[in-house]
């Protein structure tokens, strides 16, 4: 009896364990069902509880697509002068060792390196001047010494005169006393030289700067002996500085002595405004390039020869060409593009534009701006003077975007992963695996 009864139980546990497990799936399912089915009302714009006007299909009407902010710059169509960068080094107009003239031993030298001269009166170096103040003395006195011989010789030639008048004297006695006089003459003129010539090495002694500059070097010692031409300091000029680039022999015939040259100053960050100053006629035999010389300020001592500096130097004669801002362009190896702005038609408050691409090809550029020309004849009539092309925002833009120009003005700033150009850094896909 309690075998039948065992299975019989055993049999009515299965049957509930079966029937739970139904119906909780069934729950499952339906709630599963019910969270697709509300989502999909709300993906459709319908809710079930909405009222009011619905667009075809009992849909609401979509709605319109929000403007995207850029800001533009306008194509022109005006003169330019087509330039290259070329890459060189700021050099001083003047450098030099300064030299001693005189021999003898520093007793005074206040300059180190790195100072600041002014030509004609920092003094680098004063010399010892004992030796030459008594060679003076001892000349002046034998001066005085030849002076006073000639002025007895002088009174003593007017006594021998008066007696040649009465024939107590012969002539040649006369003539003698009248070479004496001479001969003496000529030895205080001699003496009186060699006393100019201590007193100007005597001047010599103190060592003044040649130029306005600065000490680069320093190759003598307060205390040092010195001889005749020894080096005391190394000075560059300051005021002035020249750019020195290697020019290719294509563009030497559009460069003249005195034409304007703007260059970027690397380590400053600095534009600026130079003229050629000189072009050198011995060049390099394996680049064909020649050094060209740019004057410049160096903006109070700021420029130092050796810093680098990129030089914009023109490839061509002036033409008149359709100019876009350099940001309006992209550039690719294929194609370029720039995005023109066309009236948004279905804006009837106006404000808005379509922004349509362009392919187009590039002449030549200069710093601010490429000389370009429309790739097909259709879009000839959106290139044109006085259309807008966006210059920020591009890189986000599809064709027929909807867009609203940015009326502010003021200047960006500088972001981070930026060229010195304002070119973004874009990084290998290699590294950001490696990342």
């Amino acid at each position: 009896m309690l075998q039948p009864l065992k299975r019989e139980e055993s049999a009515s546990q299965r049957t509930i364990v079966l029937v739970l497990s139904i119906s909780l799936t069934a729950f499952l399912i339906g709630g599963i069902l019910g969270a697709v089915a509300i989502r999909g009302l709300f993906a459709s714009g319908e809710h079930p509880e909405a009222t009011g006007a619905k667009g075809p299909g009992g849909k609401p009407p979509a709605a319109a697509p929000k403007a995207q902010l850029v800001r533009a710059g306008l194509i022109e169509q005006k003169p330019i002068v087509p330039t290259r960068t070329l890459v060189g080094d700021l050099v001083a107009v003047h450098s030099t060792t300064v030299p001693t003239e005189v021999a003898g031993k520093i007793i005074e030298m206040s300059v180190e390196e790195g100072a600041k001269v002014k030509g004609g009166e920092t003094v680098l170096a004063r010399i010892d001047d004992t030796w030459t103040t008594l060679e003076a003395e001892r000349i002046a006195a034998q001066i005085a010494e030849k002076k006073a011989t000639l002025n007895f010789e002088r009174s003593d030639y007017v006594r021998y005169m008066n007696l040649l008048e009465r024939n107590a004297v012969s002539q040649s006695q006369a003539t003698q006393k009248q070479s004496l006089m001479e001969e003496l003459q000529a030895a205080v003129a001699q003496l009186e030289v060699m006393l100019q010539e201590t007193k100007e090495r005597k001047s010599r002694l103190e060592i003044r700067a040649p130029f306005d500059g600065t000490v680069i070097t320093k190759q003598a010692e307060l205390g040092e002996y010195l001889s005749i031409g020894s080096e005391i300091v190394e000075i560059v000029s300051t005021g002035r500085i020249y750019a020195q680039v290697m020019v290719p022999e294509e563009l030497l015939p559009l460069l003249e002595i005195g034409d304007p040259i703007a260059l970027v100053v690397d380590s400053v960050n600095k534009e600026l405004q130079g003229k050629v100053a000189s072009i050198n006629a011995q060049g390099s035999a394996a680049s064909r390039t020649f050094p060209v010389r740019i004057e410049l300020d160096d903006l109070d001592g700021k420029l130092l020869p050796g810093m680098g500096v990129s030089a914009f130097v023109p490839v061509t004669r002036e033409s008149t060409h359709l100019l876009a801002p350099r940001d309006a362009v992209l550039t690719k190896p294929d194609e370029s593009t720039i995005w023109a702005l066309v009236p948004n038609q279905k804006d009837a408050a106006g404000g808005t534009f379509v922004a349509q691409p362009i392919p187009v090809r590039i002449l030549s550029h200069t710093r601010s701006a490429y000389a370009i020309v429309c790739q097909r004849d259709v879009d000839r009539d959106l290139v044109k003077p006085g259309v807008q092309v966006v210059t920020e925002g591009l890189e986000r833009l599809i064709p027929g975007a909807i867009v609203r120009v940015d009326e502010d003005r003021s200047q960006l700033a500088p972001v981070p992963g930026t060229y010195r150009t304002g070119q973004q850094v874009i990084e290998r896909a290699d590294a950001l695996d490696e990342k």
